[in-house]
């Protein structure tokens, strides 16, 4: 099981630790109330140091970047970025990359689970390209910093002008007696910050930012909000058996930009309105649904609920879920778990938020 370079000082913290992605995780810190007051009304710290990185370099990097996924990656000059989508030859998604272009070249973000998958694809499509791939995980970390008081904790800590940075637009900062990008990734759909760090310096880092105001939070609480904000996550909604309409990444997809592998069928789908099924937000009626668990609307299976969490302030039960496009409409009622397994739990198909994205 992989540890991220901030495990032993979470430990010293008292976070429970659990397994997500191959790696052993702070679920939480022993409060989630008020990690989730802190991550929609002030500023929670969040380790994100399972997401793969990756310094992309070489002259044919963006050009290769670009002939391979879904979005106009070719040019990014530096302090601008972009989401793009890897999909197979049969348009489903392998991958949803976060490009950061910065002076000292190209950072490419990846899911936890799917760092390896993307490097081997990559790879196999490079021919006689100047393409260089080298991974990074292991000797950094990356720290999250989310909710409203994000900038303001930044210009705080900081001590100086801080640079207004636009979505995907990344700055090299001087924090806590050594070095960090600071990355604007957006991971909740709202202002959120990353910071990239050398993992010898982490656990200075994050205990500056601790320091300043901002508050730990695990990964149950960040579950969850990606769950209210309608986010789908690698391996729980997003996987080589969704296309990117099922799973409402449709804004990763350029429609003006030259071929890219899986480009035929991903547009095709669209065109003829052969999309299948649809993501959706669920409210449960009780205790009792899994990821993982069937929806039927009679006998029919219809779907399957993709994630669960309990909200720590009502205590209601949330999820995600894919459901026949159908039945896809806000209000509809379905029942949780296959026929004749007896459950009473419901779901109800809640509405979606203005803007779906999927959160570096």
């Amino acid at each position: 099981m992989n540890r991220t370079p901030l495990h032993s000082l979470h430990a010293q913290l008292g976070a429970d630790f659990g397994a997500w992605s191959g790696w052993e995780l702070s679920q939480g810190f022993g409060d989630p109330k008020a990690e989730y007051m802190a991550a929609s009304q002030g500023v929670a710290l969040l380790d994100r140091s399972a997401m793969g990185r990756f310094r992309v370099s070489g002259k044919d990097a963006l050009d290769l970047l670009n002939r391979l996924s879904s979005y106009k990656v070719d040019p990014l000059p530096p302090g601008s970025g972009a989401g793009t989508l890897l999909t197979t030859n049969k348009g489903r998604v392998i991958d949803l990359l976060h490009l950061f272009a910065t002076e000292r070249g190209l950072l490419m973000l990846a899911s936890p689970r799917a760092g390896q998958r993307v490097a081997e694809w990559i790879d196999a499509y490079t021919f006689l390209e100047e393409v260089s791939l080298e991974d990074v995980t292991d000797g950094t970390a990356q720290i999250g910093l989310l909710g409203p008081g994000a900038e303001g904790l930044l210009r705080r800590i900081t001590g100086e002008a801080l640079p207004r940075l636009e979505r995907y637009g990344s700055a090299g900062m001087a924090l806590a007696g050594g070095h960090a990008l600071l990355l604007r990734s957006d991971p909740l759909n709202t202002p959120g910050y990353d910071l990239v760090t050398p993992a010898s310096q982490a656990a200075a880092l994050w205990g500056a930012l601790a320091q300043a105001g901002a508050t730990p939070m695990g990964e149950a609480t960040y579950d969850l909000l990606c769950i209210e904000a309608g986010i789908p996550r690698h391996g729980w909604e997003v996987s080589e058996e969704v296309n990117p309409w099922e799973v409402a990444l449709e804004e990763y997809i350029h429609f003006a930009k030259g071929c890219y592998i899986g480009q035929e069928v991903v547009l095709r789908l669209k065109t003829y309105d052969k999309v299948q099924r649809r993501l959706v937000r669920l409210a449960f009626s009780g205790p009792g649904a899994t990821e993982g668990a069937k929806l039927r609307k009679g006998e029919a299976e219809v779907g399957r609920v993709t994630s669960v969490a309990v909200h720590p302030l009502t205590g209601e039960q949330l999820g995600l879920g894919l459901v026949r496009a159908a039945l896809a409409s806000v209000g509809t009622k379905l029942k949780v778990g296959g026929a004749g397994e007896g459950t009473a739990v419901q779901a109800v198909v809640k509405e979606a938020p203005a803007v779906t994205t999927a959160g570096v």
